[in-house]
């Protein structure tokens, strides 16, 4: 059995249901993200979890054990919020003994874990600091170090990350993951950003409207998106019509192209999806499906450079690497651009 199962999980709130249905089986030491736009569900099964929401029905068990009835202090859950909620009349080692203190620990060994922490941190000598002398991002490190203090069975994060910069953000969500590989902690992560998402988990819950659309590893979400949502809603995509003329061996035309799939597909239109990298400039080996289209904006991302086209009535973003003896095509040039049969997905209706 999964350390942390999630069964059958419903909530709402009067007449609406803000989370539908929703299984998830966790194993223990695992680093799951839920993703999803706001208003999805995500925060509110975080909450059920902890305990702070009671479910309309379902079950969450913990190593076996039912929680549902248990209040969030029975738990044994540590969990970290996007507005840091140290409590700023108390220092940072007292923010950090707080769990310890409520779990009446000797102060000597209260003492050693405080240190403990601090040192896990990187923030060994700011013990004796208030929050409102450390910047955001050692203030939300401190609220790491306090839920994992009481050596939690579960870790929860509710978009810690939401309130920090951009550099701040990449490098502790980093420290982070690392922290939670040390410790083996079996987490949950909420964040709308699915570059955070991909970035650090072992697994991804992509949620819309209370229902989990996909569960998978981040290369499956990223390169096998199950649902048009989820297609859509993780990276960039392109979104090309097609007419099926040969339904057994999945030939389409494309304007006046015509390219076979090599697999079957029903009649009719069809609406095909890629992402940008696998979109080529120029003719190449293995990529028979062959578009005239001009440039219209050219976007320098730094390593890589982002091209808008426009192929007859289809949008194209696709990717370049940035080469300094190979300048891009301007905006306003004519472009051949090749794309493989094996790189586009089949969206349903």
């Amino acid at each position: 059995m999964a350390f942390l199962q999630i069964a059958h999980l419903e909530k709402s709130f009067g007449t609406t249901r803000v989370v539908r249905d929703f299984d998830l089986s966790i194993e223990k030491g695992e680093f799951v993200s839920l993703l999803g736009p706001s208003g999805c569900g995500k925060t509110t099964v975080l909450r059920m979890v902890a305990g702070f929401e009671t479910p309309s029905s379902g079950a969450i068990a913990i190593d076996g054990r039912d929680v549902i009835a248990l209040r969030p202090n029975q738990r044994h859950i540590g969990m970290v919020f996007q507005a840091y909620a140290l409590f700023p009349n108390l220092t940072v080692a007292e923010n950090v003994a707080f769990g310890l203190k409520v779990k009446r620990m000797p102060a000597d060994l209260r003492a050693a874990r405080v240190r403990e922490m601090l040192a896990l941190i990187g923030l060994p000598d700011l013990g004796n600091r208030y929050p409102f002398q450390l910047s955001g991002g050692q203030q939300q490190r401190v609220a790491l170090a306090r839920a994992l203090a009481i050596k939690p069975h579960v870790l929860l994060l509710d978009e810690p990350l939401s309130a920090l910069d951009a550099r701040i953000r990449v490098s502790l969500r980093a420290q982070i993951r690392e922290i939670q590989r040390e410790l083996q902690i079996t987490t949950i992560f909420v964040t709308h950003d699915q570059e955070e998402a991909l970035s650090i988990s072992d697994r991804v819950v992509v949620m819309n409207g209370g229902v989990a659309e996909q569960v998978g590893t981040p290369f499956e979400i990223y390169n096998r998106p199950a649902t048009r949502f989820v297609a859509q809603f993780v990276g960039t995509l392109n979104l090309i019509e097609a007419d099926v003329i040969a339904p057994a061996t999945g030939t389409v035309r494309i304007g006046t192209t015509e390219v076979s799939l090599g697999r079957p597909l029903p009649a009719g239109r069809v609406t095909l999806a890629c992402r940008p990298e696998a979109v080529s400039l120029g003719a190449a080996e293995g990529r028979p499906l062959l578009l005239w289209a001009e440039i219209g904006k050219v976007e320098f991302l730094g390593a890589v450079i982002r091209l808008r086209a426009q192929a007859g009535r289809t949008a194209l973003s696709l990717d370049m690497f940035n080469r300094p003896d190979t300048p891009p095509p301007a905006a306003g040039d004519r472009v051949q651009v090749s794309i493989s049969p094996a790189d586009l997905l089949v969206l349903e209706a």
